[in-house]
């Protein structure tokens, strides 16, 4: 039995191989003003698709009284829904293009740096290395951070959360990258992983979304 953490998602290794498809050769965050510019050059020659493309589509929306929602506090949230001008264009892509640069590192309790990560830490990292903000390495101070996000109108970028993964309650954390997926530190067998928010087991603890930036 894995020893539990304060941040750990499934213990099955529940995954999408899909590391192809978002390995970069380079990445170059530029500011630009109050914008900043993403360039990113594809592994392979044969995956030429642009960042922008790649992470362009976005899952359709889900009625209001998804069961997914069901039990969530959003009326105790200090965060609106999102603004959509309240993100600096391109910033969810260097986000997501980011994170997905870690797929693979090893999950360490309690880490949060390029050695290993814990959920909260990967977050913490991605967040604090792109946008400059530090958003805690915790669940009870990152979820409040930034603009309430809608179940179904995720961009990459997003930090999805989860609960009653390890323990009850919220209790995991991860990036969204676009096509329902998300990179997370899920636990001391899988690392860093790819996975699906639809998939069974995350798709039936999802707990809220918010766009920092």
């Amino acid at each position: 039995m894995l020893v539990k953490s304060p941040c750990r998602g499934a213990s099955d290794g529940r995954r999408v191989p899909v590391a192809a498809l978002y390995v970069f050769r380079t990445l170059i965050v530029l500011l630009a003003g109050s914008g900043l510019l993403l360039t990113a050059t594809p592994a392979s020659a044969d995956d030429s698709t642009s960042v922008m493309e790649r992470f362009s589509a976005l899952t359709a929306a889900a009625p209001s009284d998804d069961p997914f929602r069901a039990g969530h506090p959003v009326s105790t949230l200090d965060t609106p829904l999102v603004d959509p001008q309240a993100v600096a264009p391109g910033l969810g892509d260097a986000i997501a293009g980011f994170a997905v640069s870690y797929q693979g590192y090893p999950y360490v309790w309690a880490g949060n740096g390029p050695g290993g990560f814990d959920c909260s830490g990967f977050t913490e990292w991605v967040i604090l290395n792109i946008v400059g903000v530090d958003i805690g390495h915790d669940l009870q101070s990152q979820p409040y951070t930034g603009y309430w996000v809608d179940y179904g109108a995720w961009q990459p970028g997003d930090l999805v959360f989860f609960q009653n993964t390890y323990k009850a309650g919220l209790s995991h954390a991860g990036v969204y990258i676009g096509d329902g997926l998300f990179i997370h530190a899920e636990n001391e067998s899988t690392g860093v992983v790819i996975t699906s928010i639809y998939s069974d087991y995350y798709g039936s603890r999802y707990w809220g979304a918010t766009r920092v930036g």
